[in-house]
């Protein structure tokens, strides 16, 4: 009856901890549906994100999520901005997953995120540099690097920011479909970031 009863235990400890596992969002395949990807968590949605100009689906509760080993942690809710897990769509109609939209309101997890993807991709080809000190002796705002793999491209923004006086680095991370095109089908969307952050 021990055993049984061990056994038991052992089974719903698995359970548990199959439940607690996050999410990786570097595995992510874009043949899964954003309602997977954003399951058991309460999202809303947009008709198109400033960027992509793509429809997303994004969620604040980001804390089951992580990308490779970096794990997300969930914004304060006095925080001026939100850190957010977003899933963008190639239009209203068919909704397929074409991409992932990171943000990260968080100095530590942004530079943790810049050196695992330098240790997993390799040097980035940068699009703008980090930014000088200005005459106050601020560091103001972005810097921007990307990422050609086989079917993907990964495109990482940091925003040098002050916040209550305090330097601030955040990021937004973008691992987009190499083929997939704006909502219009006129430019491939990976252009179109690369474009907005190439100075």
């Amino acid at each position: 009856m021990k055993k049984i009863v061990l056994i038991f235990q052992c089974f719903i400890m698995c359970l548990s901890c199959r439940s607690q596992e996050k999410i990786d969002l570097e595995k992510i395949n874009f043949a899964k549906n954003y309602k997977e990807i954003l399951n058991s968590t309460k999202f809303q949605t947009d008709a198109r994100e400033i960027v992509t100009t793509l429809p997303v689906a994004y969620t604040k509760d980001i804390k089951q999520y992580k990308f490779g080993n970096i794990s997300f942690v969930n914004s304060k809710e006095t925080a001026i901005k939100s850190s957010t897990v977003g899933v963008l769509i190639n239009n209203t109609t068919k909704r397929l997953t074409k991409g992932i939209k990171i943000e990260i309101e968080d100095t530590s997890i942004s530079n943790e995120l810049l050196t695992y993807l330098k240790s997993q991709y390799k040097a980035p080809k940068v699009l703008s540099k980090v930014p000088q000190k200005n005459s106050e002796g601020k560091v103001l705002g972005n810097a921007a690097y990307y990422w050609i793999l086989k079917d993907k491209t990964l495109v990482l923004v940091q925003y040098y920011e002050y916040t209550n006086n305090k330097p601030n680095i955040s990021s937004i991370l973008y691992a987009v479909d190499n083929q997939a095109t704006t909502s219009d089908g006129q430019k491939k969307v990976v252009s179109l970031i690369v474009k907005t952050f190439t100075p």
